[in-house]
């Protein structure tokens, strides 16, 4: 096959991250900077400069795999005339179509992308412990990084990078590790950029490499105004986009929030492999969540108004799981969110019944209507073949009180009651509203929840208090009269006896 030759021009920031002598690389680059580009170049250099070699492609779970970190991979590689089902494979052998084995061939090609020349990478799902057991890696790489793991990282993908062939001694890129990530919005990417104090500390070895969006000229400038507008948020546009880092959230509402011991990872890895490369969205279903106990009801807390949303959760023996999270803006509306969005994601749930909780709005009557807000998700989701319970009644709690138990809960001292654990990939906004959520001394005494980016048409309603406000709700019901020793039971009697 013979192809013409394609020359592809690359920003300063691209060529810095070439040109860079270090072995291990880290480059923090907003959205639209070219990271794409430069992922697509490092995987094409480890394929020429160790042939047969095996290469670890780290991502956070088997589902960021199937639906960004291949996608981004191909258009990468594109981009250096390299095509899938031409000039490499992914999920099988290319033995049939000529190409050479690996030194260490796999015993299974499902999350491998094999080169004519016998290189391969390897997706290990940090996920999964297993992922990159066996593994010998010469090299690895890693996009979307500030969503890592960096224990898992560690386990699963460092240590694995230890092959010292022979043949492969004059490589530059052996042994090396390359990571590439828009900055980290929540607490947890901080691991990535704190990569750069150590490469200050050791210049010799690590590079690490910062760019805006605005360094790729390339970019249609009316393309910034669109991000803008879109963004609907300067944090948010400055993060994403400008590769400005957020300002902490010091005095935090849920100041106790530890995401090492809150947050978790559980997908259903086997029915991910069914789906495989060539999976639609509506494949990514709670069939690949394994948190979820299908034949145990759905705790549903719900927040009102132009920004609906709800949070979905499980009491789980001792824990109090939060399963997944979603929201609908204006101009769509509250059935929306429940029929475009909870009725298809949770259809191959066994036991449809929803403890409905939320907002004491939600006992208002509609305009126009002698039905609640509470009854209208209870008609949409019975015309599904769900059952509802709607259990929100009485005065709304108070700030401080929600602030004394939820805290409590996430200090976890006190044994009668539940642990919070929250799924970390089906609540990315939720976490990123709870982390950012501040609190202070209210004039009337007691703490309060600084509620002021619900009234800011500028800042993404999606990481304003709404969600956390859903989140509140079933535990302040559930649990606040155990926390205040005015009951001994465990919540699950409660609700079973309502």
């Amino acid at each position: 096959m013979i192809r013409s030759k394609k020359f592809v021009s690359l920003t300063i920031p691209q060529f810095a991250c070439v040109m860079a002598p270090q072995k291990n690389k880290y480059i923090e680059m907003g959205r639209g900077g070219g990271k794409s580009t430069i992922f697509g170049y490092h995987m094409r250099e480890l394929v020429r400069q160790m042939p047969k070699a095996s290469f670890a492609l780290p991502c956070s779970t088997y589902s960021q795999a199937l639906s960004r970190t291949l996608p981004s991979a191909i258009e990468g590689l594109e981009m250096f005339n390299l095509y899938n089902g031409i000039d490499y494979v992914i999920g099988r052998s290319g033995k049939k179509l000529g190409f050479e084995l690996p030194y260490q061939p796999p015993s299974q090609w499902d999350n491998i992308i094999h080169f004519p020349n016998g290189s391969i990478f390897q997706l290990v799902s940090l996920d999964n412990p297993n992922s990159g057991r066996g593994l010998n890696s010469s090299a690895e790489a890693g996009d979307e990084a500030a969503l890592f793991d960096p224990e898992k990282l560690f386990t699963n993908v460092k240590t694995t990078n230890r092959s010292q062939k022979e043949i492969y001694k004059k490589a530059p890129l052996l042994g090396s590790e390359f990571y590439i990530s828009s900055t980290p919005i929540n607490k947890k990417g901080k691991w990535f950029t704190d990569m750069e104090e150590v490469a200050k500390k050791n210049p010799k070895d690590y590079a690490f490499i910062k760019a805006s969006a605005r360094s790729n000229p390339y970019l249609n400038p009316d393309w910034f105004k669109k991000m803008r507008d879109q963004s609907v948020s300067e944090v948010l546009y400055n993060a994403e986009i400008l590769n400005i880092r957020p300002q902490e959230i010091v005095d935090g509402f849920y100041g106790n929030l530890n995401q090492r011991k809150h947050y978790y990872t559980d997908y259903n890895n086997s029915y991910l492999e069914t789906i495989g490369v060539l999976a639609r969205s509506e494949h990514f279903n709670s069939l690949q969540d394994n948190d979820v106990r299908v034949n145990e009801p759905l705790i549903v807390s719900v927040d009102f108004g132009v920004f609906n949303g709800c949070v979905v959760s499980q009491l789980q023996d001792d824990e109090y799981r939060v399963l997944k999270s979603f929201f609908v803006k204006s101009p769509k509306l509250l059935d929306d969110l429940f029929i475009e969005q909870f009725i298809p994601y949770y259809r191959p749930h066994q036991e449809k019944f929803v403890y409905l909780y939320g907002g004491h709005d939600g006992n208002n009557r509609l305009p126009n209507s002698e039905r609640t807000y509470f009854q209208q998700i209870s008609d949409v989701l019975t015309a599904h073949g769900w059952t509802v319970y709607i259990l929100t009644k009485g005065a709304a709690p108070t700030h401080t009180d929600k602030y004394l138990l939820i805290n409590a809960m996430l200090k976890e001292h006190q044994t009668r009651l539940p642990k919070i654990r929250i799924n970390e990939h089906n609540n990315p906004d939720l976490i990123i509203a709870l982390e950012r959520t501040e609190a202070r001394e209210s004039l009337k005494g007691g703490i309060e929840k600084v509620k002021k980016d619900e009234r800011n048409p500028l800042f993404p309603q999606q990481h304003a208090p709404h969600l956390t406000d859903a989140f509140d709700v079933p535990l302040m019901t559930m649990f606040n009269a155990i926390f205040k020793g005015q009951s001994s039971l465990l919540s699950e009697s409660r609700i079973q006896s309502l």
